[in-house]
């Protein structure tokens, strides 16, 4: 941490900065907890430019305004939401004194999902403009194909490789694409691949990072949403798929029974049309998770056992979802 930008977030707030200890550094952002006279505070660099980091402080303020608990961002001095030193943006967030969420019972993955259902509920009532939908909106055709020729060339890259991880992911691999070619053509024929250009379609203020690393919980029980630098407008299975999964995890098998009250409390919140809910089966049956792992290099670090253990688990999954689609 340079002296030039300490002595620039000094100046722009007003602190007497006493102590910096480094949280996180990442290709997105570079952050910081910073200890001063007037309290601690989190620093993070935003490697973006002017117009997207406008959109997540705007995004984010929004939902704040309605009661979804996220860190404050402060003003300088002259009531501007970052600095821009050297080149790269510098926001500063409240200290919130909380921990990592703990997923530890269905209760808790619960309540998460009364959350987002209430996020995503609120988040309709957001006036975007055409620019911000821009910045915001996703083409799922387009994020299909791409994922889908990522893992045949893992495969093909992989096919002769002896290294047990590995071998136990390509165990699996023919099934996902086949799985994800089958969303694919089905989601074409819902007419709903570029979902913000449908304007019959509820787009929702997607998180779009939602795991457990960035759900805080205080000592008081209140929850906290952090890290929203891939925010974006996109239907809610996005941030379902992650909950889900995180749930799994904890899980010695999937269970749909536990899926169906947590997409209960869900619904509570946020309704959605059965066109919607098809939707919702097709994308959480796409393969996101094993392509997330494998870029993420996550499976490196896992013996074969919880490797198959983790794709029996996402593979009862995908089912589920194909038969509930089917079923619709």
């Amino acid at each position: 941490m340079g002296k030039g930008l300490l002595a620039e977030i000094a100046i722009n707030y007003d602190l007497s900065i006493k102590q910096v200890e480094r949280i996180r550094n990442t290709s997105r952002s570079y952050v910081m907890k910073i200890t001063t006279d007037q309290g601690s505070f989190i620093l993070k660099r935003m490697n973006m430019d002017e117009y997207r980091l406008q959109f997540i402080l705007e995004t984010e303020e929004f939902l704040k305004c309605r009661g979804i608990n996220i860190p404050s961002v402060y003003q300088t001095n002259e009531n501007k939401n970052y600095v821009r030193y050297k080149g790269y943006f510098y926001v500063l967030q409240e200290w919130i004194c909380a921990v990592p969420y703990p997923l530890s019972s269905l209760e808790h993955v619960i309540r998460l999902a009364d959350l987002l259902g209430r996020m995503h509920a609120i988040s309709k009532e957001y006036q975007y403009s055409q620019d911000l939908v821009r910045i915001g909106g996703t083409n799922w055709e387009q994020e299909y194909k791409e994922a889908l020729h990522f893992l045949g060339k893992w495969r093909d890259v992989n096919a002769c490789v002896d290294e047990p991880w590995r071998k136990a992911v390509l165990a699996y691999v023919d099934f996902y694409m086949r799985t994800g070619e089958f969303v694919k053509e089905n989601v074409r024929q819902q007419e709903c691949c570029n979902v913000c250009g449908e304007t019959h379609i509820d787009v929702v203020i997607s998180h779009h990072d939602f795991h457990t690393q960035n759900i805080l919980l205080d000592e008081i029980g209140n929850i906290y949403m952090i890290d929203w630098e891939f925010v974006r407008f996109d239907l809610p299975s996005r941030d379902i798929n992650r909950l889900l999964y995180a749930m799994i995890k904890k899980s010695r098998a999937w269970n749909h029974h536990a899926f169906l009250k947590v997409m209960r409390a869900y619904l509570k919140r946020n309704t959605l049309s059965k066109r919607e809910m098809k939707l919702l089966y097709l994308d959480l049956a796409f393969p996101h998770n094993l392509c997330r792992n494998l870029i993420w290099g996550k499976f490196n670090h896992m013996t074969v056992n919880q490797i198959n253990e983790l794709l029996q688990k996402d593979m009862g999954k995908t089912q589920y979802m194909i038969e509930s689609y089917l079923n619709q």
